[in-house]
């Protein structure tokens, strides 16, 4: 005979799997930023190694534009900023649903110990 799990225990597998799925969404998103971020580094130091006069292009779809450098930079030192922000803010979800799912796991496992189930957490 099969056992119905209690109300209890099934609303806080759903929150631990929901939990689970905001952070791997968090650390993807945490990747991309990242990766985003360097790419503007790279950028920034590649305009910095450029002779002052040497002319510095963007691309715009499918044309490639002569643009001053001095914008670019800014441009370029304002994206920066805002990956930063981004990542840091990123940083601190991922920390605080790392915390939640080991709340969560705590809880599951009390539960499956107060069933006689084991403390194994999935």
């Amino acid at each position: 005979m099969a056992q119905k799990i209690p109300p209890e225990l099934e609303q806080l597998l759903i929150k631990y799997q929901q939990v689970e799925n905001q952070l791997a969404s968090v650390i993807t998103q945490k990747g991309v930023v990242a990766s985003q971020l360097k790419e503007v580094e790279r950028a920034l130091e590649i305009i910095q190694n450029l002779k002052e006069d040497s002319p510095i292009y963007k691309n715009t779809g499918f044309v490639l534009v002569k643009v001053n450098r001095d914008d670019v930079v800014k441009e370029l030192n304002d994206r920066k900023e805002e990956l930063q922000i981004r990542l840091t803010s990123l940083e601190r979800m991922e920390s605080t649903l790392r915390k939640q799912l080991e709340e969560l796991k705590k809880q599951l496992d009390k539960y499956r110990g107060g069933l006689g189930l084991g403390a194994k957490a999935g």
